[in-house]
């Protein structure tokens, strides 16, 4: 899957040069705290078959920090993980767990983090998969079994432009 104009905007502007000798994006780096809950994702299922990891702090009912690792994996990966972790950030479980990532309609917020007026498949994708990493990590922070991550990486000839037709059935 090519590499969409607003998944190269957002990484060049947001990643891309935030990353350097010694330093990276807040979203990317260890946690200084101990870690809750943590998910591993293969979030690369059509190139590369990179393993994302997903890391929580939480209390109770609210996630206090959660961070990504995303060694080698694409623009959209980076892009995806960065925004769907500081979404999720300050959120209760209940709320982070209760979004489908089979519901795409429901990534609304993430799209419109990225900006621009498509929603890009690549996007799309790694939206889901983030997702599906959070939760997990969410669900390990509660002792529950993770939920395996379905294959999202069918891509659609459909304009994104009413996600409401984009439901899973």
């Amino acid at each position: 899957m090519a590499v969409s104009n607003e998944v190269r905007r957002y990484y060049a502007d947001k990643i891309f040069a935030a990353m350097g000798r010694e330093r990276a994006p807040r979203n990317f780096l260890p946690m200084d705290e101990p870690v809750t809950g943590r998910a591993t994702v293969e979030g690369c299922l059509g190139g590369g078959k990179n393993i994302t990891e997903f890391t929580v702090r939480c209390d109770e009912a609210r996630i206090l920090d959660v961070r990504v690792s995303c060694g080698l994996c694409n623009p959209a990966m980076y892009v995806a993980a960065d925004i769907v972790v500081a979404w999720a950030r300050g959120r209760s479980l209940d709320e982070v767990l209760a979004l489908d990532p089979l519901r795409v309609a429901g990534l609304e917020p993430f799209f419109v983090v990225l900006g621009g007026p498509a929603w890009p498949d690549d996007a799309r994708e790694k939206f889901q998969y983030a997702l599906v990493g959070v939760q997990n990590a969410l669900r390990d922070h509660r002792g529950e079994v993770a939920a395996a991550a379905p294959e999202f990486d069918e891509p659609t000839a459909k304009d994104w432009a009413d996600p409401d037709e984009y439901e899973h059935e």
